[in-house]
């Protein structure tokens, strides 16, 4: 409220009062809700795609991916670990699913939810599960039915899993094929990725790919990684703060900066 008027006229004071009024939001116009909607689809699907990755490092070929050439999906994630590729590989070369193997260092609660997985992943290095070769059979259910065959293995670098029982609806089949790469940066650190392709029938899948197969991809790999990441540097020594949750990435790949950690995050 605000006086604009208040002087005397003819013996009488007049007051004149303006009264503000809130102006009307308008609503969001359709062309506004359609970009707000395409960005967030857009922030999804590459989130779905690429976490933990430069673009560079999500565009570079890797192991394992003329086994898909084509794909209509992929991902690829990585993570830097303190460890040379030596100590990385026998937590990568045990894993399956945790009633016959060591697991997929999943979180617990996680696989209980998603897939009511009661076992837990393994916290050591299991001597007898230390030893694969190419056309073994890693399971991936408590009854075998669904398994990945080793297409590709090379210590302590590259393990390459492929498979056609990953089968869920509305998707029909599936060639779906899963790399691991450990690469050295420097003495005594690495750096880890894990890729995924694959091809489906029938094409009106895709949304379901793209809405929940990518986001479900990015929590189960990015949780991988990181419990890859504190087994590795706990056994090593090295235990990972429990705030960072395992999750860092470091500025200087050749001699590692432990001052300049910072947040690992989806890549531009």
């Amino acid at each position: 409220m605000k006086f604009i008027l208040n002087q005397r006229f003819r013996g009488w004071r007049v007051v004149l009062v303006l009264v503000s009024q809130h102006k009307r939001r308008r609503p969001p116009t359709a062309a506004a809700v359609t970009a707000a909607a395409g960005a967030a689809l857009y922030g999804l699907r590459r989130l779905g795609r690429r976490s933990g990755v430069t673009a560079e490092e999500a565009a570079e070929a890797l192991p394992g991916d003329e086994i898909v050439a084509s794909p209509k999906w992929e991902s690829t994630r990585a993570i830097t670990i303190a460890a040379p590729p030596e100590q990385v590989w026998p937590w990568i070369v045990q894993m399956g699913f945790p009633s016959h193997r060591a697991g997929w260092y999943t979180p617990h609660w996680l696989d209980r939810l998603t897939f009511g997985i009661k076992e837990r992943s393994a916290d050591r290095i299991v001597p007898e599960l230390q030893h694969l070769a190419v056309a073994d059979r890693v399971p991936d259910s408590d009854d075998r039915s669904v398994f990945f065959s080793v297409e590709a293995i090379e210590p302590p670098h590259t393990l390459v899993l492929h498979s056609s029982r990953h089968v869920i609806k509305p998707i029909k089949t599936i060639d779906f094929s899963w790399a691991f790469v450990i690469r050295e940066l420097s003495p005594g650190w690495s750096r880890l990725f894990i890729r995924a392709r694959t091809t489906y029938t029938p094409r009106r899948a895709l949304p379901f790919v793209e809405l929940v197969i990518g986001p479900a991809d990015y929590l189960n790999a990015g949780a991988m990684l990181r419990g890859i990441k504190r087994r590795v540097e706990t056994a090593n020594g090295r235990p990972v703060p429990a705030e960072t949750d395992g999750n860092e990435q470091f500025v200087d790949v050749g001699e590692p900066r432990l001052a300049e950690p910072v947040r690992e995050v989806v890549s531009q």
